[in-house]
């Protein structure tokens, strides 16, 4: 073989030794420890302890629930009470509900 062809292919060796040593992945040192918890089995934990928003004692869970229940169906009387009382509150509710009506139809309100 000529000696152009000998210095070229060794040209072509180093370089593709280079990059092979560029694209070869590095392993990780930084994998996770056993004491890890999978983040799958965090996310499926049930909290069983609450405070309360009201005056932040703590609270078991079914209390918890029981609390929520009663504060969205106090909201839901008081909400539909005031409705039912306020005329006005009526008619301010019913053109904001046409007034979302009409932009999500397209019609430029501002």
């Amino acid at each position: 073989m000529p000696p152009k062809i000998v210095t070229h292919l060794t040209r072509i060796a180093c370089f593709g030794m280079m990059g092979w040593n560029i694209a070869v992945p590095v392993q990780a040192s930084s994998v996770a420890v056993d004491t890890d918890i999978p983040e799958e089995v965090l996310r499926a934990e049930i909290i069983t302890e609450a405070r309360s928003p009201i005056d932040g004692k703590a609270l078991s869970a079914i209390e918890f629930a029981e609390l929520v229940v009663t504060a969205k169906q106090q909201l839901e009387r008081d909400d539909a009470s005031l409705v039912t009382d306020n005329p006005k509150v009526k008619e301010t509710l019913f053109l904001l509900r046409l007034r979302s009506f009409l932009r999500s139809v397209g019609v430029p309100i501002k």
